[in-house]
C-alpha cells in the first residue's frame, strides 16, 4: 500500500510539474495577448465605475439643497460618491481637488448651499468627463 501511495504522489507530483511549465510557456509565449486581455479588464472595470459615478452626480441634479429632506438625500449621495472615489486608488489620485470638496460638506452639510452643490455638480461632471476620455485615450494607445 506504501508503493501504491508513492506512486500516486509521485504521478501527481510530475502532473503539477509538467502543468506548471505548460502555464509559464503559455504566458511567455501569449504575453502580449494575457497583458491585452488584463488590460481590458482593467479598462471594462474602469469604465463601470466611471458610469455609475456619471449617475449618481446626475442624481445631485434631482435634489434642491436649501430644503432640509432634499439636502440630507444630497449629503447621502455625496456620501456614496465620496466612498466610491475613495475606493479606487487611481480615481483617488485624479479627484483628489474634488474629493476634499464632497469632504468638507459632507462632514459640515451647514456648509452646502445650492449654489454651491451646482458648482461641485458641474465640476465632478468634467473631471468624470475627463477621465471618461482619458481611459478611451488609454484604450486606444495598447
Amino acid at each position: 500500500m506504501k508503493e501504491f501511495d508513492f506512486i500516486i504522489n509521485l504521478l501527481a507530483n510530475l502532473v503539477t510539474i509538467a502543468a506548471s511549465c505548460l502555464a509559464i510557456y503559455i504566458y511567455f509565449a501569449n504575453k502580449e495577448k494575457i497583458n491585452s486581455a488584463l488590460n481590458f479588464i482593467l479598462n471594462y472595470s474602469n469604465q463601470l465605475t466611471l458610469t455609475d459615478l456619471k449617475f449618481k452626480i446626475e442624481r445631485l441634479n434631482e435634489f434642491n439643497s436649501n430644503d432640509a429632506q432634499e439636502k440630507l438625500e444630497v449629503i447621502n449621495i455625496l456620501n456614496e460618491i465620496e466612498g466610491q472615489i475613495l475606493g479606487n486608488n487611481s480615481f483617488k489620485l485624479k479627484l483628489e481637488v474634488q474629493l476634499r470638496k464632497i469632504e468638507v460638506f459632507t462632514t459640515t452639510p451647514k456648509l452646502l448651499t445650492e449654489p454651491k452643490k451646482r458648482s461641485l455638480v458641474s465640476e465632478l461632471k468634467e473631471s468624470v468627463r475627463n477621465l471618461d476620455v482619458s481611459n478611451y485615450n488609454n484604450i486606444l494607445n495598447e
